[in-house]
Parts: C-alpha cells; structure tokens; sequence
C-alpha cells in the first residue's frame, strides 16, 4: 500500500491542478497544442492508475493480475512518451523534417515496447516473476527505458534551443517546457534504477506541475487578459454605437423639425442628378409630385412649366440646371429664388432653397410655401404706407402737411446736388388773409371752414400739383410738368378769384406769391421758397391797402 499511496496523491493532484484543461477542451475552446497537452495527461492518468493498481496487486500477490497489470504499466508509460513528444512538436509548431523524426522515433518505441511485451508473453525478456512471486526486471526493459529516456532528452533540448530564440513569456514558456522533459526523463532513470518505487509517476507529477504553472496558468492569466480587452473593447464599441444611435435619433428628430418647415425636400446627386425627395404636405394643389427619380432637374421642369406664372416661368426654369446651382453655390452656402405657381384660378407664392453638403456630393434642394408669409408682408407694407401718408397729410384740410413738404424737399435737393438731370419747378406761397379775427370774431368752426375752403380753392386751381398746408394759414403748391408750364395762367386766374371773393365777400382771401427755380442763381429749394414768401408778404400788403 505503501506504493500505491504516491500513485493516488498523484492522480488527484494531478486532476485538480489540471481540470481547467479538461474543461476548456470538453467545450471546444482547446487549440491544437492543448488538445495534444490532453492527451499526454489522459495518458499519465492511465499510467497512475496501473501504478497504483500494480502497488495494491502486487502486496496481495495476485500475481496474474499483476502480470496483466505490468504489462499495462508498460504500455502506458511508453504511451506517455510519445504524446510528450507529440505535444512538443504540436506547442513549439515544428512540423518539419525534424517534428517528423521525432513523431518517427515515437512510434518506433511504441511499437518495439508492444513488442516486447507480446514476446514477453511466451519468452520472458520485460520482466517475469521467480517462483517466490517476486517482481524480475529483465534486459528489454532496460533498453526501452533507455530509448524512452533518449526521446525525452532529444525534445527537452530541443526545447530549449529554440527557447534561445525567443524573448519574454513564450522563452519562459518553452523553458519551462523543456525542463519538464528533464525532469521526466531523470525519474524514468530512477524508475530504471528501482524498479520497485513509484519514481516515474513522482517525475510526471513535478513535470505537469512545471507545465502548470510556467504555461497553462500564464496562458489562462493571457487568456482572461486578452477577453477583457476584447470585453473593454466591445463594450467601448457598444458605448460608441448607442453614443451613434443616439446622434442618429437627435439628428433624425432635427431633419424631422427641419422638414416641418419646408412642403418637400429633395436630396439630388451632384454627379447623375438623381434624386429622393421627402414631402411633409402638398404645396402643388393637382400636379404629381414625385418621391424618386433619374434626373430631377429634367423632372421639375417638366412639371413645373405649365403650373409657373407666365412672367416668372423663363427665369425659374433657367435655375433649374444642374450646372446653374454648381456655380451659384461656389461662393455661397445656399442659392434661393422665389416664384409663383397658377394653382387653381390664383397665383401662390413659392420660394426654393438650394445647399450643396459639406463633400458636394448631392445638393439638398427645398420647396417651401411663402404665400400666406408674402401676403402677410405686403399688408404690412400697405398698413406701413398708409401710416406713413397718414403721418404726411393733414388732418384738417386732406392736403399734404409740413413734413410731407420736408421729405418733398429733401428729394428735389438731392437731385439738384447731384445734377442728373434738367429740373424745372415753380414755388407758390399762400397765406390766408383775416384768419385771427375770423376766430376771435365767429369761432374757431367758422375758422377751420374757411381753411378747408381756402385749401379747396388751391387744389382746384393747381390740380395737377401737390398742395402742402405748412402752417396755421400758410399753404405751399409745388409745380412741375403741365402745371409749371401752365404756372403764370394758373396763378393768375387765382389772383382773379382771390379779388373776386374780396370784392363779393363770397369766399376766402388769399395773398400770394410765386418763384420760380433758375439753375443759374439757386443752388437751394429754400431760396427759391424764400422769394416766393417774400412775394407773397408784398401781395398781402396789397390786399390789405385795398380793403
């Protein structure tokens, strides 16, 4: 019992520090080498097992058993060697001449220690027992113990010599593995040597251990190191794929937005002109929009010509060209044009927009309705113009008021200064006479009608010129065109009136004077204002010399 017991603590520490192999390979996950490292263990395992049966049958003197036994102890040990060798040739990936010498000289051992033992059988030259039943080791058993412990040396320093040509772990790796083979062969020399202590299944257990722990462990510590990094690595690509999808949701929400703003978008290749378009609602009222096609430009033409107002329809469809919106977006970041569409029996105001993307592979081109935006603008222009005359005319009378006349001014200033072209015009400057006393006298009502009168007397007589009233009683007529043709009639049929209405009391009395503009002396309107007021104060001295 004493022998077997080294063969049972060997056989279960051998199962414990190795089981991870065992496993790795039961799933699939073994490469070639540590299928190979399976087998050698697998068939250490088979000699234990016969060493410890040998010990066990050998103290109770089966001796038939024994012999059975013995020549399983044998084979199996034989067996052992050779998937040594195997797994060498396998781990060190030398399947060359020399990997197939050695795998040679394997079976060559294997199959002379088979032989052996089948001579043995008949002719005792392995090993027999005397008529005491004691254990006879014999001349053959020498020689294959011999050529087992030869094929251990040639791998083992083989082992190491390519370990010379290496650096880092896989030196340490294939040392460690070398050393192992040392280790085995010495004990086989000492099994050899005494042939009844369990030496071989001690070196085995020391060779494994070294395997175990220089390779197996530093393989499984690479291994799990490899799988995190692989771990880290996927979960950074998850992290970038949901940080993607994230980005591709936010920027999808975005376009969605986007597109809320516009009636259809389309997405046309730069290079063929072929295009997708996107449509959120239609713009187009009976006209056929479509979603996809070969060439878009030639497509919105042909759609587009009998639906474009007459006066819009050249220009619009001279932008839709390819060409057309490469050069107009050379320089600028997006090209637009407005246009008008005959939808039904009115015409509706459209706008398209044109950008190129940031590698000018396709053009993103959008349609929008601006038609209730246009309108809207023009009512506000129209309020704004309104507002504006409101602001320039006078309340009282309804004729142009004094800022009316500044801006008037300013504009006929600025054509003087500039010289651009022949102007003729003639000042006209009006006072009406007897205002303060017909207030004091009949009251302001009576007052604000004869303004009203007098400003109607004006506009009668110089209908064809604007009537400014600057001040309380003073009005101003500017006259160009047919009235500064006509001035020296017109102002002298208002003289006629004027002495007519003084002499029957019928209506309001009107001074006046009158100036013309002469290139020549006036550089300024204001001088020409200035000698008609200057007038129009020696006129209404007159008329209060004649009452």
């Amino acid at each position: 019992m004493y022998y077997a017991s080294f063969g049972v603590l060997s056989l279960i520490l051998h199962h414990i520090i190795n089981l991870e192999i065992f496993r790795k390979c039961r799933r699939g996950e073994g490469t070639e080498a540590t299928i190979c490292y399976r087998n050698f263990l697998s068939g250490v395992m088979i000699y234990y097992t016969s060493d410890i049966l040998w010990g066990i049958l050998y103290e109770w003197d089966m001796i038939p058993l024994v012999y059975a036994d013995t020549v399983l102890y044998f084979v199996s040990m034989v067996l052992s060697v050779f998937l040594w060798t195997r797994f060498v040739i396998v781990y060190l990936d030398r399947k060359g001449t020399f990997g197939k010498i050695l795998t040679a000289a394997g079976c060559l051992i294997f199959g002379y220690q088979i032989l052996n033992l089948a001579i043995n059988f008949f002719h005792p030259i392995v090993f027999s027992f005397n008529a005491n039943d004691e254990y006879v080791p014999m001349t053959a058993r020498f020689i294959t113990l011999v050529m087992q412990v030869l094929l251990y040396l040639v791998t083992s320093v083989y082992t190491l010599v390519v370990s010379a040509k290496t650096e880092g772990k896989e030196k340490i790796h294939n040392r460690a593995v070398g050393v192992s083979g040392v280790v085995m062969a010495f004990f086989i020399i000492l099994q050899t040597l005494f042939p009844l202590l369990p030496f071989y299944a001690v070196g085995c257990l020391i060779g494994t251990c070294l395997v175990h722990t220089f390779v197996a462990e530093d393989e499984r510590m690479e291994h799990a190191r490899k799988l995190g990094d692989v771990m880290r690595q996927a979960e950074c690509v998850n992290q970038r794929m949901e940080e993607v999808q994230k980005k591709r949701v936010t920027f999808g929400k975005i376009a969605e937005s986007l597109a809320l703003n516009y009636d259809v978008i389309f997405y046309v290749n730069t290079q063929d002109c072929s295009y997708t378009g996107y449509s959120a609602n239609s713009i187009y009222g009976g006209l056929e929009v479509k979603t996809g096609g070969e060439d878009f430009f030639a497509d919105s033409r042909n759609d587009l010509r009998d639906a474009l107002h007459p006066q819009d329809r050249e220009h619009t469809l001279a932008v839709l060209d390819r060409d057309y919106l490469l050069a107009s977006l050379e320089k600028r970041r997006q090209f637009s044009i407005d246009y008008r569409l005959c939808v039904g029996d009115k015409a509706q105001y459209t706008r398209l927009i044109a950008r190129k993307v940031k590698d000018a592979s396709h053009f993103i081109i959008c349609v929008e309705n601006i038609d209730e935006e246009v309108r809207k603008e023009k009512e506000h222009l129209r309020a704004l113009n309104t507002e504006k005359e409101l602001a320039r005319r006078d309340e009282l009378t309804g004729t142009k008021n004094k800022n009316a006349y500044t801006e008037y001014e300013r504009l006929i200033q600025e054509k003087i200064d500039k010289g651009e072209e022949k102007i003729s015009f003639a000042i006209a400057i009006c006072d009406i006479n007897d205002l303060k006393k017909i207030n004091d006298t009949r009251g302001h009502k009576a007052g604000d009608d004869y303004i009203k009168a007098a400003a109607k007397l004006l506009c009668g007589i110089f209908a064809h010129s604007p009537v400014f009233r600057i001040g309380g009683d003073e009005f101003l007529i500017f006259m160009q065109n047919d009235d500064y043709t006509a001035r020296k009639e017109l102002f002298a049929k208002l003289e006629q009136q004027v002495d007519k209405n003084r002499i029957e009391e019928t209506g309001p009395v009107i001074a006046s004077g009158m100036a013309e503009y002469e290139p020549t002396i006036d550089r300024r309107v204001s001088s020409v204002f200035e000698r008609a007021d200057n007038l129009m104060y020696d006129n209404k001295r007159q008329l209060k010399a004649v009452k």
